[in-house]
């Protein structure tokens, strides 16, 4: 049959017919359960099984090949082992009218074998000959709650529709998801569902791409290991993030493993510190866990977003009400409101004598005495304050006061003012009844109270992105990289370093580069004592570790002492280094010193670091990553994320510094990292700082 036009990813998850390669009658094979789930679920299309050894599957008429099927076939699912799959991907080929094909088997490319690579490998010549798309292998594949569309056998499914998409690189975390969006007071709902397996075609960028598009998706959740690209995951995430949600648990946090480097940057920016700025600067909100991911989403999909960051908590027991707190101490993204006179005032009047308001702000203990009543009057005050953005209600109401009783009174309250309130009943049998009274009147609620206080402060967060303008990815976005070719060995000389600054416009003590005794002494003499010698070689990377570093050579009598002591150093400690001359500089006044440093990631490009230096780098590893290009605003941020940035304001005997000069540095080290793609990695360590000025110490760079 012809194929019936250009398709996308929509074509798949909306197919009007299914075929199921592999079909079985055994109820404990993956084949049957995928029939018998989308006859149960109530799939809109028609399902053909597929198998020469059955006439029947679950009641269905069973075909012994894809190509004997008359009728038009949109996706074809395949359950077969390993060996099976390639003659079954050929056969679909020769259709010429199937847009999609959902490969469940394993034992492909994940096993790392060559032979099962290569199999791999023939699926997908096969399919983008044929035109067709290929989700997996090794994945439970797609569900769709519009027409009823599954693809895989998820234990205890519902298909409960929503505005929800959710991508996962493991179908077992998957899986985990929809069970526990399953067993919530009320099942939350989803609209699209995609498991990726092997990524061999399809992969999770894809499934972002669509659902970001997609008018039926208002928020998207994601497990991830891996990103194919790591700068088109960033380009899509802020394109998408502007306009809908983006909440991402990614694995694989630990730096076990990992290569060692020559440079402090290198030893500071890890990968996951690298994807934790990737996910920062292009607006998703990264989680920790399963739990904290249902819950935003949840929260995302139920709540209004909020107006701004300022949060008040409401409580009737007090341990809860701390815990809440502390949740909220944690994280900059909210602050505690400022309640109005008025609404104390209220708070005063509604509530007993013995609750506690606004100590500390923000924060009401209405005490176990409050009954439902109070709950009503006093969250309806709060949510009233036009200096209130969300809400924690946090209630374990006792025997003597019906939780449904309380559940009815806040609902309205909740309702009428269009505000996010996240309600933590707690987990319990007790509770049930009003967490599935709140929940069916689309009030979501939380089974601790850090729970629900993470949850505004993820929604808070991913609200702050809707509607931003334009970041740092759009800066440079037009203009590709230079790619100007330092003509030199990976390391090069310092020297070659301080010209490359010069070209970006990047400050440098005043020096001389000097091959003998002599020239070191006119130099100095030149540049006017107090100065500083360093060793120049290309085989030396870390030159105080062998007295290639000496400061503060006030005159020529100490010079002389400390070129010869340098040089026997440097025989002694390294003596195949091959040393090309000693650099003069001029001795800068003392000041606040701080790293700034370039990283070029596999997965992102290159990556700046900013933090503490000196000797603090690595005692205190207080830093902050962006990946270039970034402008001078996000410089800003980036700096504000580190404790350094308490220390720039004029603290414990260092004076204010300049931090839109710092901000305007990182911004050239940025366009630097991007015009010069030949650097692998870069360390300005130390830069120091004073009140309205900045000069770069010491600078290493390494070339890939």
């Amino acid at each position: 049959m012809p194929r019936r036009g250009t398709f996308g990813l929509e074509s798949l998850f909306y197919a009007r017919s299914i075929a199921l390669i592999g079909a079985s009658n055994n109820p404990r094979k993956a084949s049957n359960q995928v029939i018998s789930t989308l006859l149960e679920k109530g799939y809109s299309g028609k399902v053909y099984p597929v198998n020469p050894n059955e006439e029947k599957v679950l009641g269905l008429r069973c075909y012994p090949a894809v190509e004997e099927i008359a009728d038009p076939i949109d996706l074809v699912v395949i359950s077969l082992p390993a060996e099976a799959v390639i003659p079954a991907i050929e056969g679909i080929a020769r259709r010429g009218d199937v847009y999609g094909v959902v490969v469940l088997s394993a034992g492909f490319a994940e096993t790392a074998i060559p032979e099962r690579v290569a199999l791999e490998t023939k699926i997908i010549e096969i399919s983008r000959l044929a035109g067709m798309r290929v989700v997996g292998p090794n994945c439970v594949g797609l569900l769709c709650t519009d027409n009823r569309l599954t693809t895989g056998f998820i234990p205890g499914l519902k298909m409960e529709k929503g505005s929800l998409g959710f991508i996962t690189q493991s179908g077992a975390f998957g899986g985990a998801f929809l069970m526990l969006a399953s067993d919530q007071p009320k099942p939350l709902g989803f609209n699209k569902f995609g498991h990726v397996g092997n990524m061999a075609d399809v992969s999770n960028l894809d499934l972002l791409k669509y659902f970001g598009s997609d008018p039926e998706i208002n928020a998207i959740s994601m497990y991830m290991e891996s990103a194919p690209d790591g700068r088109k995951l960033m380009t899509m995430l802020e394109d998408i993030s502007r306009r809908k949600p983006v909440f991402v648990l990614k694995v694989g946090r630990t730096p076990i493993g990992s290569r060692a480097t020559l440079s402090h940057t290198g030893a500071l920016a890890g990968s996951d510190q690298v994807y934790s700025a990737a996910f920062k600067q292009a607006g998703a909100v990264r989680v920790e866990t399963l739990e904290e991911l249902l819950d935003a989403s949840k929260a995302t999909t139920m709540m209004p977003r909020p107006g701004g960051r300022h949060i008040a908590v409401l409580t009737e027991a007090g341990g809860p009400g701390i815990i809440a707190m502390d949740e909220i101490g944690r994280d900059k993204s909210l602050q505690m409101a400022h309640l109005a006179p008025e609404t104390r005032r209220k708070l005063e009047h509604c509530l007993p004598p013995m609750a506690m308001i606004c100590k500390p702000e923000g924060y009401v203990d209405m005490t176990a005495s409050a009954m439902e009543k109070e709950h009503a009057e006093a969250l309806d005050a709060i949510l009233a304050d036009p200096g209130v953005d969300s809400a924690v209600l946090i209630s374990l109401p006792p025997t003597f006061l019906p939780a449904i009783d309380v559940a009815k009174a806040i609902t309205e309250v909740i309702h009428h003012h269009q505000k996010p309130v996240a309600v933590c009943f707690m987990r319990g049998e007790a509770m049930m009844d009003a967490r599935c009274y709140l929940e069916g009147n689309g009030i979501a609620t939380f089974e601790s109270p850090q729970r629900a206080a993470r949850a505004l402060i993820n929604l808070t967060a991913a609200a702050g992105f809707i509607n931003r303008s334009a970041q740092s990815l759009d800066v440079y976005r037009q203009k590709g990289p230079v790619q100007k070719r330092l003509n030199s060995a990976a390391p090069i000389t310092e020297p070659e370093a301080v010209q490359l600054l010069a070209e970006y416009e990047i400050p440098y003590p005043a020096h001389r580069f000097t091959t003998n005794l002599r020239e070191a002494e006119e130099a100095a003499s030149e540049i006017g004592y107090p100065v500083v010698i360093k060793a120049v070689s290309q085989d030396i990377v870390h030159k105080s570790d062998l007295g290639g570093v000496v400061t503060a050579i006030k005159s020529g009598q100490m010079l002389r002492k400390a070129y010869r002591q340098m040089k026997a150093a440097i025989k002694e400690k390294a003596p195949d280094a091959s040393l090309q001359g000693i650099l003069v500089c001029k001795q800068a006044e003392d000041g606040l010193e701080v790293i700034v440093g370039v990283k070029r990631d596999p997965a992102f490009g290159p990556v700046v670091l900013f933090g503490l230096g000196g000797i603090f780098t690595e005692v205190l590893q207080d830093t902050a990553l962006r990946i270039v290009p970034f402008s001078k605003d996000e410089a800003l941020k980036m700096i504000n994320e580190t404790r350094a940035s308490l220390l720039l304001k004029g603290s414990r005997g260092f004076p204010a510094v300049d931090v839109e000069l710092l901000a305007r540095l990182l911004e050239s080290v940025s366009q630097l990292a991007i015009e010069h793609t030949e650097i692998a990695e870069l360390d300005l360590n130390p830069v120091r700082l004073y009140q309205d000025d900045l000069i770069v110490l010491d600078v290493r760079a390494i070339l890939a």
